[in-house]
C-alpha cells in the first residue's frame, strides 16, 4: 500500500466506525459494537500512521540509499 492508500484506508475505516454508532443493538450486544468499533479505530488508527510514516520518509532531506527505501516501502520506487 502506498503513504495516499493508508489514508484513504483510514478515512474508510473511520467512516466505518462512525456509521456502527448508528445500529441499533440491545444492551446485551452493545458491548461487543463497542469492542468491534475500538477495533476498527485502531486499524484506522494504524493506516494513518503509517501514511504519515510515508509522508515524512519521502519528504526527509535524505542521502540517495535511504530515499530509494523509503519510495520502495511507500510503493513509489524512484525509476532510475
Amino acid at each position: 500500500m502506498t503513504g495516499p492508500e493508508h489514508y484513504l484506508e483510514a478515512e474508510r475505516l473511520l467512516e466505518h466506525a462512525a456509521r456502527m454508532l448508528g445500529t441499533n443493538v440491545t444492551p446485551e450486544e452493545c458491548a461487543e459494537l463497542v469492542a468491534r468499533q475500538a477495533v476498527v479505530v485502531n486499524m484506522a488508527h494504524a493506516h494513518a500512521a503509517l501514511a504519515d510514516a510515508a509522508v515524512a520518509g519521502l519528504s526527509a532531506h535524505l542521502d540517495t540509499a535511504d530515499t530509494r527505501a523509503w519510495r520502495r516501502a511507500a510503493g513509489t520506487p524512484l525509476n532510475t
